[in-house]
C-alpha cells in the first residue's frame, strides 16, 4: 500500500451537517387528525430543520403531525424520525407558519426573604379544645 492510498479524503465521503440546535424548554401541542386532536408535549431542542420533543409516556404519537409552539407563535408540519422512550426526534416537513395562538411567557421572581417575613408575621391559629365553631343554619347563626 502506498501512502497515497491510505490518506483520508473528506470530499469522497458524504459530509453530514446538522442544523444548529438550541436547547429550549417550551410547552407545545402535537395536532393530528386534521388538527381535531392534540397531545401536549415539551420541546427540548429546536433548530431550523427539526426538534427534539418529549411526550408523556403512554401517548401514541403519529408519524406525521403539526407542532404548535405557543410561546413562539408558530406551527409547523413534522415527521417523526426517531424515538427513545418518551423523547422523539422530528423533522420539519413544511415552513413555520405564524399563528394567533401566542402565549406570553410569565416569569416571577421568587424572593425567599419575603416568604420568611410573611410567615413570621402571620398569627398562629388558636386551639378550639373540642368546641365547634358556630355553624350557619338557613342563613342565620345559632
Amino acid at each position: 500500500m502506498t501512502p497515497d492510498e491510505n490518506t483520508h479524503d473528506p470530499q469522497s465521503e458524504e459530509a453530514v451537517e446538522r442544523a444548529r440546535r438550541t436547547r429550549v424548554f417550551k410547552g407545545a401541542h402535537a395536532a393530528f387528525n386534521q388538527e381535531h386532536s392534540a397531545v401536549p408535549c415539551i420541546v427540548r431542542d429546536l433548530s431550523e430543520s427539526g426538534a427534539k420533543v418529549e411526550f408523556s409516556l403512554g401517548w401514541i404519537v403519529p408519524t406525521n403531525f403539526t407542532l404548535f409552539v405557543e410561546l413562539d407563535g408558530f406551527k409547523v408540519e413534522c415527521e417523526k424520525v426517531w424515538h427513545r422512550g418518551d423523547l422523539y426526534g422530528v423533522r420539519f416537513t413544511g415552513p413555520r407558519i405564524p399563528t394567533d395562538l401566542v402565549r406570553k411567557q410569565r416569569v416571577d421572581l421568587y424572593d425567599a426573604r419575603n416568604v420568611v417575613e410573611e410567615a413570621e408575621t402571620t398569627p398562629a391559629p388558636t386551639p378550639s379544645f373540642g368546641r365547634s365553631a358556630k355553624k350557619p343554619v338557613f342563613g342565620k347563626f345559632k
